[in-house]
């Protein structure tokens, strides 16, 4: 299996469309991984901060009301502990410079077997903290 090395990782997935977090939660769970939904950023943030382990990996959506997915982008890549995270943004709105923010963009509508692949990719990569310089 694919993804067996990674089940039971910790996947936080934050949209405000209930529908697509639960298609979206489904699709990740049968993969094997541990969903955390959050329906807002403000929600995804005190999850972050509520002293658990940090998750694996976060997916989020970027239109969102109040607080968007662009304020939860800046705020993992200014917070020296969430900075490392792998981040994908699935986003029917033009994703335009987040690409320099987030590690894989995604159109919508997603098709959430793509969505499971790239998490995959993402998580199966190595680290880039601390990698050996390329000659080149």
């Amino acid at each position: 299996m694919k993804g067996a090395n990674m089940a039971g990782q910790t996947i936080l997935l934050v949209d405000d469309n209930t529908d697509l977090l639960e298609l979206l939660s489904f699709a990740l769970t049968g993969a094997g991984y541990v969903v955390q939904p959050a329906k807002s950023v403000l929600r995804a943030v005190e999850m972050l901060h509520d002293g658990t382990p940090p998750p694996a990996l976060i997916i989020t959506d970027l239109m969102m009301p109040r607080t968007t997915g662009w304020d939860l982008l800046k705020h993992l890549r200014d917070d020296a502990n969430l900075r490392r995270l792998p981040i994908i943004v699935v986003s029917g709105a033009e994703a335009g410079e987040c690409e320099s923010l987030a590690d894989v963009v995604l159109p919508k509508p997603l098709d959430p077997l793509e969505l499971v692949s790239a998490v995959e990719r993402l998580l199966a990569a190595p680290q880039q903290t601390s990698s050996p310089s390329h000659p080149g």
